[in-house]
Parts: C-alpha cells; structure tokens; sequence
C-alpha cells in the first residue's frame, strides 16, 4: 500500500528535525568552518542554507536510494550552492564540499533515523570546544553560542537515550507508549539529573572549580610567605611589536561575462574529461587484470550498489536475539580473536553442524551471504520468502531457490528433521 501524502509529510518533518539536531551536535565544526574556511568574499548568512540542502536530499530520498546515486545527487546539490555563493572561483570549494555532505546527510537520514552515537560524538565535540575556544582569541566570541548549544545537547542527549532505553527494557514499540509507572517512576531521575547537568554546564561548575583554585593557590602563597620574607619579583611588561607596513592594494579589474562562461565549460570539460578518463582506467584493469585490483574494484562496486534500507520497525523480524551475559560475550570475544588470529579457518563450517537441521540453515546463509558479496543488502524484517522476492527483483536474472527455501522454513519453523541425503543433494544442487 503506497503511503499518502500527509504521512510522507510527517515523516519527513521528523527526519529533518533529527538532521538539524544531528547539525547543532557538530555546530563546533561549523564554528570552526566559518572563522577558518569560509572565504571572506562569502557572507555568512549563506551557512543558513546548508540546512534547506539536508531537506532538499531527504525530499529525494525515494529516487537515490542506491549510494552512487546518493553521491552523485550530493555532489550536483554541493556544486549548485559552490556557484551560486562563489562562482567559479577558488572560495566556491568549501561551500560546494559543505553543500555536498549536508545533502548526503539529508539523504542518507533514514537510516541513521533511531542511532543516537551522534549524541554522544556531540558531547564530546562540545566539551573539546569548552576548553579550546576560550584559549585561541578568534573562537572566544563564540564561546557563549558553544556554551548554550552545549547545554541544550547534553539535555536532548539524556532525554533521547533515556527513551530508547525505556523502550528497549520495556518491550515497547516505537508508536506504542510507555507504561505510565515506569514513566513516572523515571521521571523523577531524569528531572533531577538534567537539572544538575543543567546547571553545571551554565557554569555552576566553572565558579566552583574557580572558588577551589583560588583556595588552594591562596594557601600555597600563605604557606611560602611564611617560611620566606620576600615578595615576588614585579611582571615586567614587555613592549609591542613594530607594525610591519603595509604594501598598497592594487586595482583588480573584474572579468566579463563572457570569461565567467569560459571558465565555466572550461571547469565543466575538464571534470568530464577526467572522470571519463578514471572510467575507462577502472574499466581497462577491472577486464584484463586480476588480484588485488579486481578485488578492490569488486569492492568500490559492491559499496556503490548497497541500497539503503527502508525503515520499517513494525515489520517482521526473523532470528532476533537480545540476551546479555558476561559469559557469552567474554566468550564471543576469545572466539572472535580465536577466528581472526587461526589463519585459514573458519568457524561457520558444514562439518561443524550437527543436524540437519543446522546444515539447512547454514545452506541459507551461504546463499544470503553469496548476494550479499555481490552488492545485495539484505533486510532483517523480512521474512525467508519475502527475502526471495527481494532478491529476484534485485536481480531479474537469478531462478528463485524454492527448494531451499521451502527447506529452510520446515527447518526453522517445523518440528520434522530433514533428511541427510536432500540435504546433502540440495548442498550439491546450490554447489556450496
């Protein structure tokens, strides 16, 4: 069923949000990008438009939803606001690379919509950003936007992560809403601690650090003037520096609109011309050579063909498991290293199952595992058969393993033992 237009709004609403919050969780680098990058023919008023360009990228999700389409839809949005605030000047550069990662963010936000590292990759941005811009004179005018900005980060940081946290523990759904004694049991903490916080990075802290230094510097000077009777030496100020004259500007003669042309196909050309170039170079070694340059271009081509997953959390969910303990995730990790340190070995082998059973599951994801490898992006909500379909209109020419499949969710689901010659017949059909 094709979703309607109100709910393509709200959804697109929501995820703008979350992208302009993920921006003010980096707004530090912003900071830096304006008094360090930004040329000083470009008026920072056109920063305000590097969100409009998220909007626009998660306007067009739906049609790059393929990650060279994503870059290639990213770069044309970065080069359009590189024109139109540069030209084609040298000063176009940074707002075309700025352009082109806020459009890529716009379009690829589906899949960061319900990931909440941002959060904390911000705090720790924010807390760099408190100590540094105080010290270095041209980001001290800056420092009270940092210190507001970083106070309403830590806050949506808690909240945000409170919240998938509750939803988690409690097995609720993300349209479903909490239990309402879990919820006011929680929100007496989370008042309390965002309160706290709240006041420290106002600069509660900041006075209480001050108040200790100043005691403890205080006491020590006590101490030392008490054991000596001499008074430390007066600061000499030292004189300024001799102004360096200036040379005299000459006059700049600005070009015509018909050299703004030429400079534009010229720039125009010379981009096709090189990645024509690049194409055929990547062609030429993909056909007649082999090893590590086959394979790093098998590898480049597979990233280029990764779609990005829908969002659909109410979907099914085949295999799913969340039990945390100590044991198993210490002993994940010595088989982890076990398997990455035995050279030639693999732990996913067919002589180490031990059932039918388990040799038809493992003949399914040598199968998944075999599309993935060549650029299929397999999707965890659905189901066995659904994940067929998938993969047939991925790819139009591949003959549906119903065998398999049928196997597979007799095994799964079924409580009837396979036999070990289909089994074994299947394993010689598939050729794995």
């Amino acid at each position: 069923m094709k979703p309607s237009s109100v709910f393509y709004l709200k959804e697109t609403v929501k995820i703008w949000i979350s992208c302009l919050i993920e921006l003010m969780m980096v707004l530090p680098i912003w900071v830096l990008f304006q008094v360090y990058i930004l040329p000083a023919g470009i008026h920072p008023i056109w920063m305000s438009v590097l969100p409009l360009l998220t909007l626009t990228g998660i306007l067009l999700r739906s049609y790059f939803h393929i990650r060279w389409k994503q870059l290639i839809g990213s770069l044309l949005l970065g080069v359009g606001i590189g024109l139109i605030t540069g030209g084609t000047s040298m000063s176009a550069i940074s707002m075309t690379v700025a352009g082109c990662t806020c459009s890529y963010l716009g379009m690829t936000a589906v899949s960061r919509y319900h990931s909440f590292r941002i959060y904390w990759v911000g705090i720790a941005l924010y807390f760099m950003a408190a100590i540094f811009f105080q010290r270095i004179p041209e980001l001290q005018e800056n420092t009270a936007l940092i210190t507001k900005a970083g106070i309403l980060c830590v806050v949506l940081a808690l909240l945000m992560t409170n919240r998938n946290h509750l939803r988690y523990s409690s097995l609720s759904g993300e349209s479903s809403p909490l239990p309402q004694g879990l919820r006011r049991h929680n929100q007496v903490f989370v008042f309390l601690f965002v309160i706290i916080t709240a006041l420290l990075a106002a600069g509660m802290g900041k006075i209480v650090g001050l108040w200790v230094w100043n005691s403890v510097r205080n006491f020590l000077g006590w101490i030392i003037r008490l054991f000596s009777n001499t008074s430390p030496p007066p600061v000499q100020e030292e004189a300024p520096p001799a102004v360096m004259p200036e040379m005299p500007i000459g006059e700049s003669n600005d070009p015509g609109l018909l050299a703004h042309i030429l400079n534009i196909s010229f720039y125009i050309l010379g981009i096709a011309a090189v990645g024509a170039l690049s194409y055929l170079t990547l062609r030429w070694l993909y056909r007649n050579t082999g090893g590590i340059w086959r394979r790093a271009i098998e590898a480049l081509l597979t990233i280029l063909r990764r779609e990005q997953s829908p969002r659909n959390i109410n979907a099914y969910i085949d295999e799913e498991k969340s039990v945390f303990t100590w044991e198993k995730t210490v002993q994940g990790i010595k088989d982890f290293w076990r398997s990455k340190l035995a050279v030639g070995t693999r732990r996913d082998l067919w002589e180490n199952m031990n059932s039918s059973k388990e040799r038809v599951r493992w003949l399914y994801r040598q199968w998944l595992r075999s599309k993935r490898e060549k650029g299929y992006e397999a999707k965890s909500y659905l189901t066995p058969r659904e994940t067929e379909e998938d993969v047939l209109k991925w790819a139009s020419s591949q003959i549906a393993p119903d065998k398999l499949l049928e196997m597979y969710e007799k095994a799964r689901y079924g409580e009837i033992e396979p036999s070990a010659a289909d089994v074994a017949a299947l394993k010689e059909q598939l050729k794995v």
